[in-house]
Order: C-alpha cells, then sequence, then structure tokens
C-alpha cells in the first residue's frame, strides 16, 4: 500500500532556499501544490532563477533578502509573508555559512564568532519568529531545522559545522517540549554526506579521489553518498500530516553514517 503525504494549507518558508538543501526542499513543497517563500543572503541571481523555475513548473514561489542574524529582517519577513498569502504551514530553517574545514585548536576566533553568529544567531531569530507567528494563529505549525548527522558522532576538523547545529538542535526540542500545546511540531533532519550544497563542495574542493573513495565505502554502511531529494524528502514527511505526533525528533539521513 502507497503512502501518499498530505499537508495543512499554508505558505511554506524556506530560509537558505538558494542553496542546494534549500532549493530541493522549496522545489518538493511547491511541487506537492503550497507556496513557497525562500530568503537568500547574497546569492540573488540563483534565488531568483529558482523563482522562476518552480513557477514555470506551475508552483508559486516569493523570494527575500534576508540576513537572519539580524531578528529585525526576519521579523519583517514573517510580516510580509503573512500579508500576502495569510496561514504559515511550516518554516524550515536550511541555511548556514560557508567555512572551512579546521582544528578547534586552529579556529581564527572572528571565524568562529561567524559563523555562530549566522548560524546559530539566524536559526534562533528564524525559530522564534516562525513560534511567534503560529502562536498568533491559533492552528499550529511545523518547524524543521537541517542540521548534521554530526550532532551524533564528533567529526574531526568540522565543529563549526556540528557545534552550532547541536545548538540548534536543542532549540528545536526545547520548542517541541515548550509549545507542543499549542499545536506547534519542531524536529530536524542530520544530513550526511550529501552531493549537493556545501556538502558537495567539501567532497568536490577539500577531498581528492581517494579521501572520497574511503569515506564512501569505509564510513557509510550504504556506501553512497545522499542526494539533496534524500533531504528534502525526509523534510516533507516530517512537516505532513502523516507525520503529526513526531515532534522532537532529529531524523539522520546519513546513509548510515551515525551507526
Amino acid at each position: 500500500m502507497g503512502l501518499n503525504l498530505d499537508f495543512e494549507a499554508g505558505v511554506v518558508i524556506v530560509a537558505g532556499g538558494s542553496g542546494g538543501l534549500g532549493e530541493a526542499i522549496a522545489r518538493a513543497f511547491a511541487k506537492a501544490g503550497l507556496p513557497v517563500a525562500i530568503t537568500y543572503h547574497s546569492s540573488e541571481t540563483r534565488a531568483a532563477a529558482i523563482k522562476a523555475e518552480i513557477e514555470a513548473d506551475g508552483g508559486r514561489c516569493d523570494c527575500h533578502r534576508v540576513d537572519l542574524a539580524d531578528a529585525a529582517q526576519v521579523n519583517a519577513l514573517f510580516t510580509e509573508v503573512t500579508s500576502r498569502h495569510g496561514r504559515i504551514a511550516d518554516v524550515i530553517y536550511a541555511a548556514g555559512p560557508h567555512f572551512e574545514f579546521n582544528f578547534i585548536g586552529k579556529i581564527p576566533d572572528e571565524q568562529w564568532h561567524h559563523v555562530v553568529n549566522a548560524d546559530l544567531n539566524g536559526a534562533f531569530h528564524l525559530i522564534q519568529a516562525a513560534v511567534r507567528a503560529f502562536r498568533a494563529q491559533g492552528d499550529g505549525g511545523n518547524l524543521v531545522a537541517v542540521i548534521t548527522s554530526a550532532v551524533e558522532r564528533v567529526p574531526v576538523a568540522d565543529i563549526m559545522s556540528a557545534a552550532p547545529k547541536a545548538a540548534i538542535q536543542m532549540l528545536m526540542r526545547g520548542v517541541a517540549k515548550e509549545s507542543g500545546r499549542f499545536g506547534i511540531r519542531a524536529n530536524c533532519v542530520g544530513p550526511g554526506w550529501i552531493n549537493a550544497g556545501l556538502g558537495k563542495k567539501g567532497l568536490e574542493e577539500k577531498l581528492d579521489e581517494q579521501s572520497r573513495e574511503a569515506i564512501r565505502t569505509k564510513t557509510i554502511p550504504l556506501q553512497r553518498f545522499g542526494e539533496a531529494d534524500d533531504i528534502s524528502n525526509a523534510v516533507l514527511f516530517l512537516c505532513s500530516r502523516q507525520a503529526s505526533f513526531i515532534t522532537g525528533q532529529s531524523l539522520a539521513v546519513d546513509g548510515g553514517l551515525q551507526l
């Protein structure tokens, strides 16, 4: 018996919708029939292209330039999206800054503060604004944060990804516990090595072929890298009515990397 997902009506905000994973998530929601509002920080051309392609396929998409580290800009985003679309159904955090892999003892102070401000504080502003919007609506809503499977398996030289995402995971669990009584659900999706977005950039630019093969064959039980659709499918499920009794959870989509 097949499983067809269905969703509550409303717009879906995808923060980081111009990135590889965010784009896939936005396209998937649009294909499912929901209007999407994607945010970008600097990739205006890419965001405009995604909007045009979604609309050419019959979907609905808005683009918003937002610095998530600026709470005022995030709040303005929610005001604008609500004014234009009405109910917000889902809010997805799929953003995060680019950074260089480095050992903890060698991370420049300014880079650490930049990553924490952009990723953790940016996620906090989005999550806080989403909770307020859902409360104001009075009929719940879904939050999903795209984090990393490394929150359960300490990485080497990649703590600037894992540490902020671990804090974001705790924020989401806090929302689930505090706001469940208002019909608000909050979950996380933890990608492993994904052949899209920053993961693809890391695989291609930071690792040679021998290193990539070693990761694929020796650390991933399924012995393949994930694709963007693997992540978007997980996010859609967690936002669907079929997942209505799931909250405060983190779903690793990593081919078994955490094992």
